[in-house]
């Protein structure tokens, strides 16, 4: 039944769209529609992917070609074209990683006799060896991105949509980050409403991110002992928030991402900590790990507070304090990149984002010890993108000076908060958005609606 809406969407989108001519380097025009169903589908997909590349909306251009690569037999008629203005399109968007990866595919693959596809081998090789000869690097990123921020409770009624996806597009946002954690638990067993709502936003040309907050846990059943404590609590073993250096714990967050992705997903968000103080927080699993990795025999007693009956602290105190930083650090940057690995086997193109503290950028000990943060080795490990938390004067600035450290700019996002009225409708205050999103247009940003009394 939903293989048949989405036919029948695309059937009709097609039919409401003015009719352009085709592309100058795609070699014979699309086949006429028949009466096979799936057939048809693919090919109204595939015009729609066209239609789209023509008309410079290039998020959507790649959500329709990855889409019809991914749902034909390799080898079909058509792939070869559809991957390599796949290819095309992730680098009008700057992902140029994404982009050199399909012409690598596309030039390995077997063209079995057939002369269309071997010609877009052909320029399939010769677009690899013009980016390989670049002068320094790769070009920068042709199209501003505008992801905007929004949990799943807030959206919209399902029939205003359609209409409020296009007002996105019409202001320049060109993915929606959707975050389930504010719902109850049962989205994490059922992911059917995130899944209606990707299926929109990918008709409507959207890509949609899903939202992990490894500090707070978000929609997951969290178990006691993944739940960490702080030497300050003097004793008391209430739990606090849970702690994402704890083995176990990892393995559910990566789980619950790659859950997010197989719902149809686009990209994972992975949040940044809230509040100050994550080198005071613990588990016993994770200090039992700690200890193991440097051959420690001690106690966060020991480590953190005075020892227990006068017993002597036979380490350098602050020296192992500052191992223990680095490694919880490193134990997130380590989680990153797991997540980025197993993204690879489901969506290869996906992206992975991770939100941090502006003032990590400006003050990296700071950010280091409070937050968690270590920016150069989460941006190397994990090999994903860094949204950075700013105000709107030091924002750009801080970006500059990251840039300056990663080496790039085009992996970077600046998160900036807007203030919502708490009575206002999404669907309303969507749009006074195009100001803003247009605004500073030479840089990624995420928009981050807040309502008046709170998150909304």
């Amino acid at each position: 039944m939903r293989g048949t809406a989405l036919a029948l969407s695309l059937a009709l989108l097609c039919a409401c769209s003015p009719r352009l001519a085709p592309s100058p380097s795609a070699v014979p025009p699309l086949e006429q529609i028949h009466h096979d169903p799936a057939r048809d589908a693919q090919l109204s997909l595939l015009r729609e992917a066209h239609r789209a590349f023509a008309q410079e909306r290039y998020p959507a251009a790649a959500l329709f070609f990855r889409r019809f690569v991914d749902t034909t037999a390799a080898g079909a008629l058509r792939v070869a074209e559809a991957r390599w203005w796949l290819g095309r399109s992730y680098e009008q968007m700057g992902e140029y990683r994404a982009a050199t990866a399909e012409y690598r595919m596309l030039a390995t693959g077997d063209a079995a006799g057939d002369a269309q596809a071997s010609l877009y081998q052909q320029q399939a090789l010769q677009r690899l060896d013009q980016l390989r000869q670049v002068p320094g690097g790769l070009p920068a990123p042709a199209t501003r991105q505008v992801a905007l921020a929004l949990p799943l409770s807030r959206l919209p009624p399902v029939p205003v949509w359609v209409a409020w996806l296009q007002a996105l597009l019409k202001i320049g946002v060109t993915t929606v980050l959707l975050d389930p954690g504010d719902t109850d638990r049962d989205a994490e067993r059922s992911p059917e409403p995130i899944q209606t709502f990707i299926g929109a936003a990918h008709l409507a040309g959207l890509s949609v991110w899903g939202a992990v907050d490894p500090y707070q846990g978000g929609g997951l059943v969290l178990r006691p002992e993944w739940l960490s404590r702080s030497p300050a609590m003097n004793g008391d073993t209430l739990p606090r928030a849970p702690d994402p250096a704890h083995p176990d714990y990892q393995a559910v967050l990566e789980a619950r991402a790659l859950q997010l992705l197989r719902a149809g997903c686009d990209g994972i968000f992975l949040k940044a900590r809230e509040a100050q103080g994550y080198a005071h927080n613990f588990t016993d699993g994770s200090f039992r790990q700690f200890s193991s990795a440097f051959g420690f025999a001690l106690t966060p007693q020991q480590l953190f507070g005075e020892p227990a009956g006068g017993e002597t602290m036979i380490y350098d105190r602050e020296s192992t304090y500052w191992r223990w930083v680095g490694w919880k650090a490193r134990s997130y940057a380590t989680l990153a990149a797991r997540i980025r690995k197993s993204m690879r086997d489901v969506s290869p193109a996906g992206r992975l984002v991770l939100e941090a503290h502006g003032r990590t950028v400006s003050e990296p000990l700071f950010g280091l010890e409070q937050y968690g943060e270590d920016l150069n080795d989460l941006f190397q490990r994990s090999g994903g993108d860094l949204a950075i938390r700013a105000d709107e004067t030091a924002g750009p600035l801080l970006l500059g000076q990251l840039a300056q450290q990663v080496g790039t700019s085009d992996r970077l996002w600046l998160i900036r908060s807007l203030s919502v009225p708490d009575a206002m409708p999404v669907i309303e205050w969507t749009e006074g958005l195009g100001a803003v999103s247009r605004e500073r247009g030479d840089g990624n940003v995420v928009l981050l609606p807040r309502r008046t009394g709170g998150i909304p």
